[in-house]
């Protein structure tokens, strides 16, 4: 089976390149790495505590 992409997936798949291509040229430190791990942590302890 043939994969087909229509305009829609072929603008994502641009756009993903690209935004791969920026964070391999500018990447995190390891500090901001972890606060930004950190803080996910906590939105989605906060959003399961709703339910």
């Amino acid at each position: 089976m043939e994969i087909i992409l229509n305009d829609y997936h072929k603008k994502m798949n641009a756009e993903m390149r690209q935004k791969v291509a920026y964070w391999k040229e500018h990447p995190l430190s390891r500090s901001e790495s972890l606060r930004r791990l950190k803080l996910l942590r906590e939105q989605r302890l906060a959003n399961l505590s709703k339910w």
